[in-house]
């Protein structure tokens, strides 16, 4: 399974570093993964910063991957930007996000990666 995620900008590499808790899931089949005989995740992105440009980012991501010749089959929205959402003042609101990127890709869009704590 080709995955792509999207991560709060504010938190990548801040305090979530290298974005090791949504790689270290994937790569052990943990979380939002566990669905999953095999996750491979091909990009992370940001979601473009506050107040997010996340359908225009992933549509970059999802061109470039074709441009490598690969396909993403499920855009996961990371656990940091629902948490973003939850325990800061993050304006993104992940049902509409999620719909928005399923209508326009036609991607299964998974909320949440990893199930550790922010």
């Amino acid at each position: 399974m080709n995955i792509g995620i999207v991560a709060c900008e504010k938190m990548m590499d801040r305090i979530c570093l290298g974005c090791l808790k949504c790689l270290n899931s994937a790569k052990e089949g943990l979380g939002m993964f566990s669905d999953y005989e095999k996750a491979d995740v091909l990009f992370i992105t940001s979601c473009g910063d506050c107040p997010g440009f996340v359908v225009n980012k992933v549509g970059l991501m999802l061109r470039e991957a074709k441009n490598y010749g690969a396909e993403i089959d499920v855009i996961h929205i990371g656990t940091c930007i629902i948490s973003a959402t939850k325990i800061g003042k993050c304006p993104i609101n992940v049902d509409e996000t999620k719909a928005k990127l399923e209508e326009k890709f036609k991607k299964k869009v998974v909320l949440g990666t990893h199930p550790y704590p922010p």
